[in-house]
């Protein structure tokens, strides 16, 4: 133990300024029986210190210690002073210039007298967040310290428990808008409610961007009560309750995944992945909810995933797999065929075969409907010019997407092909489902207007599921509107639905609108349309879709006896 009597207090800072070149840390003094201290000068940069030195230090540290943390510090120079406590060793939080608090790892060694009363105090003091270990916007530990925690907990403690992964929906929104001081402030006070929503038995850390963790122990993993969810709810409630206490200024919700482990039950990269995941389907079923993780949604996402790349593999080896099937469209007055509509399909060498309701909305997902879309736009044409060598009348439908109405310049994709085909409008028919984005978006709107001031035809099919309004159909001046089949499969059964149709009809034939009817399958089911007076008939009853060379055989020119 080293004793000294005397100390050179007069060359500190020239010290302090050398050794500060060295560390990022902050160095300090702290003479007891004077009550003096020193620190480095550029802590007064960071936390609520006027000057470098300054007597009555005790007073002067409580109040640069936040407010919850004084007890702790107090009591711990208080047992150094009375020879209780030979260490300095603590972590806790000062206050930065800004106000917000800052957690700071403080180690000191103690230098004492002859009398083996404590003298002097030198040590240095390390802001946690330069170690990324506190956040010190909220003050919560972060990830790294989460893992450590986690570990200890899964891997070699005894109590069964949850992780809560929480996210503020659309704060990159509040922070755009607003300003990332006033996004700060947001993440505090959601970090304020959880805190005081989680008990002793719970630790809550700070993840990347907007999302925090909660780690709690329960008392029985296998109880029905989903314990992640309740506190989940017990959160937003607090939030919801900040949020009226400060006058509705902003108004913003929190979403959440909930996992569960047992010791030694999984590792703990694992356990972060399934409560990312399950945050993740939070988001995704319209947020301001909470998702408990499932192994099996989680397996249907793997191969969701899995297909996607699967499909991005076939672009990329020039569209290996996909193919495009013909169904027929039957002119009612001419009794023949008018043309087909082109279907897309996939089969894959690792995945098989699957059905376009399966693949399609990958594909719009992941984007990969734009570059597919040109090479069935440059496809159907290429085989409707070849079938107008038989019937030059013969008329292609095909259909867009709507995230190729939005993210592509599908006007110009559509103009080059036909223009280096040398193909007509009158034997070309685009069509897009009926949707909501037809009347709200209006960028889709200028896009489908676009059609007509090019003499480009356009139909909407499924017609009757969606938003169903006229005004719509009339205003952007569509050629085609195609009656969903989910109409027409009990037109036969049901008045209703007759009803339903007969109407739809009649007010699109007094817009001078042309009709087709999806999905007739039977004879009844003919003849009860064809009183109906459609222009265009398809479904199963003429034909399924087909491959080209199976439409060409069996169907191309066929005069149609009803």
């Amino acid at each position: 133990m080293r004793k000294v009597e005397t100390f050179d207090y007069e060359n500190i800072q020239h010290v302090f300024s050398l050794l500060s070149k060295c560390t990022e840390d902050y160095l300090f003094i702290y003479d007891f029986p004077a009550d003096e201290y020193a620190i480095s000068a550029s802590a007064t940069e960071t936390f609520m210190l006027e000057e470098p030195e300054f007597d009555h230090a005790t007073e002067i540290l409580m109040n640069v210690c936040h407010p919850e943390d004084r007890k702790l510090l107090r009591d711990n120079l208080q047992g150094i002073i009375d020879g209780t406590v030979r260490e300095h060793n603590l972590e806790y939080r000062w206050l930065g210039r800004n106000g917000h608090s800052i957690w700071i790892s403080c180690r000191g060694q103690v230098v004492y007298d002859q009398n083996d009363h404590a003298k002097y105090m030198v040590g240095r003091i390390t802001e946690l967040g330069r170690r990324n270990m506190i956040d010190n916007t909220t003050g919560l530990y972060r990830e790294i310290r989460l893992k450590s925690d986690l570990t200890k907990r899964v891997l070699t403690g005894d109590k069964n428990g949850f992780l809560l992964r929480i996210g503020i929906d659309n704060f990159k929104t509040v922070n755009d808008k607003f300003g990332r001081n006033f996004g700060d402030s947001v993440l505090n006070s959601v970090a304020e409610c959880i805190r005081e929503c989680v008990d002793e038995h719970g630790r809550v850390y700070r993840m990347d961007g907007d999302e925090m963790m909660v780690v709690a122990e329960v008392a029985d993993y296998d109880q029905k009560e989903d314990q992640a969810r309740t506190l989940y709810h017990k959160i937003r409630q607090r939030v919801d309750e900040s949020i009226a206490a400060m006058g509705y200024k902003h108004f913003h919700t929190i979403s959440a995944g909930g996992t569960y482990f047992k010791p030694r039950m999984q590792d703990v990269n694992t356990l972060l992945e399934q409560a990312e995941f399950a945050l993740h389907e939070a988001k995704q079923r319209g947020k301001n909810t909470y998702v408990r993780y499932q192994e099996d949604t989680y397996q249907a996402f793997v191969k969701r995933m899995d297909i996607q790349e699967r499909l991005r593999r076939s672009v990329e080896e020039n569209y290996k797999g996909f193919e495009l099937y013909y169904q027929p469209i039957v002119n009612t007055r001419k009794k023949k065929i008018l043309g087909a509509e082109a279907l897309l399909r996939w089969q894959d060498d690792v995945v098989g075969r699957l059905s376009p309701a399966e693949f399609v909305p990958l594909l719009e997902e992941s984007g990969l409907i734009i570059p597919v879309g040109r090479w069935i736009i440059r496809t159907a044409l290429e085989q409707c010019l070849c079938w107008q060598k038989k019937d030059k009348n013969f008329r292609m439908n095909i259909n867009l997407s709507s995230i190729q109405l939005k993210k592509s310049d599908v006007i110009m994709d559509i103009e080059t092909i036909m223009q280096e085909l040398g193909i007509g409008n009158h034997n070309v028919l685009f069509e897009v489902t009926e949707s909501g984005e037809l009347e709200s978006d209006s960028i889709t709107q200028k896009i489908l207007f676009s059609f007509r001031k090019r003499n480009l035809n356009l139909g909407i099919d499924d017609f009757g599921t969606g938003y169903s309004n006229f005004r719509y159909v009339k205003e952007m001046m569509f050629d085609l509107v195609k009656i969903d089949q989910a109409f027409i499969r009990n037109i036969t059964k049901s008045q209703y639905d007759y009803l339903v149709v007969k109407q739809m009809t009649e007010l699109a034939h007094s817009l001078n609108l042309k009709v087709c009817y999806e999905g007739v399958e039977t004879a009844d089911d003919l003849e009860c349309v064809l009183d109906l007076n459609p222009d265009y008939i398809q479904g199963y009853y003429f034909a399924k879709p087909t491959t080209a060379s199976d439409f060409e055989t069996r169907y191309l020119c066929m005069e149609q006896k009803f």
